[in-house]
């Protein structure tokens, strides 16, 4: 399971039980900052602590690459 959160931002306030869950919350994330004029500094994580492995990362990548920063 995943959350996104941030030193700043925070967490978003609940888990994803998949990481294209988290992507989109995150994207929402960062759209909604951008349209106030900021940005966010939330990252997507594990709930176990478990640093993100490299297959995660470049599943994230391609979701982003597929669908655009800030497409729904």
């Amino acid at each position: 399971m995943y959350r996104t959160q941030g030193s700043v931002r925070g967490r978003c306030g609940h888990n994803h039980r998949t990481l294209s869950g988290a992507v989109r919350c995150l994207k929402q994330d960062r759209k909604g900052c951008a349209v106030a004029g900021g940005y966010s500094d939330r990252d997507i994580v594990r709930i176990d602590g478990v640093e993100l492995t490299e297959g995660e990362y470049y599943a994230i990548d391609e979701f982003f690459d597929r669908e655009g920063e800030f497409e729904s």
